[in-house]
């Protein structure tokens, strides 16, 4: 009697992470709720700023905690979004000067600056992390292909000036921080309607003036990062990047 063998069962692909999920519930829902519900008033969502600081930091946790069951992975975006919430609506309830308060929303810029310079010392650059995401990209394609074409040093140094653009993002974002900071929050009274209401504007607004361009950086690096990818493996988009 013959037996018919089974072929095991492929390894499922592991799960893609919601990119709009993640920049909606780790960024934008809790800028939001700081700019609109730390006030005190007869509106239903003005719930003070204790409470939306509660709101706002609790945002990026549960995104985090389903991220991780979902995945089994550890989302730095999250833990970026609940320290710069944690930062933002907490020492604002310390009713810092303008002066104090710009330090603190150049400080998280700063930060990670200086991450990404130092990991781009070393032999695992977080730009590769963040550029060459292995749960969007094929690395292990890419890397082959690289090997295969002899193109080890012209990729490092890719990898080096896309490390410097992000970086160069970074201080631009830190600098534009701390004076907008300075423009909205100075000569407000620490504690005042008007101070938190200042806050507020300066976190809406950071997102105009300081998120576009540091966003427009960020894409500019990805797409001359993914065109040297192409140029020095031969490979196409579509092999590049994992099936959806």
């Amino acid at each position: 009697m013959s037996t018919e063998t089974t072929p095991s069962a492929a390894k499922p692909a592991p799960k893609q992470e919601n990119a709009l999920l993640n920049i909606l519930l780790n960024v934008l829902l809790p800028v939001t709720v700081l700019s609109m519900c730390s006030k005190t008033g007869d509106k239903l969502w003005h719930i003070g700023p204790k409470w939306a600081l509660i709101v706002a930091v609790l945002l990026p946790v549960g995104y985090f905690i389903y991220d991780y069951i979902q995945r089994r992975k550890i989302n730095a975006f999250s833990i970026i979004g609940f320290v710069s919430v944690l930062f933002t609506g907490g020492l604002g309830l310390m009713n810092l000067t303008a002066q104090a308060f710009g330090i603190k929303e150049a400080s998280v810029p700063l930060i990670l600056a200086f991450i990404i310079w130092w990991t781009g010392r070393g032999e695992k650059p977080m730009v590769r992390t963040l550029l060459l995401n292995p749960d969007v990209v094929d690395v292990a394609k890419v890397e082959n292909a690289i090997a295969a074409n002899n193109a080890r040093p012209d990729f490092d140094r890719l990898i080096k000036t896309s490390t410097w653009l992000l970086v160069a993002t970074m201080l631009m974002s830190a600098a534009l921080n701390y004076f907008l900071a300075i423009y909205f929050i100075d000569g407000k009274e620490p504690g005042s309607t008007e101070y938190t209401e200042a806050i507020g504007k300066q976190t809406g607004w950071g997102w105009v003036v300081i998120g576009v361009p540091s966003m427009a950086m960020m894409i500019f690096a990805m797409m001359r990062l993914f065109k040297g990818v192409k140029r020095l493996t031969g490979l196409e988009t579509e092999q590049i990047m994992l099936p959806r």
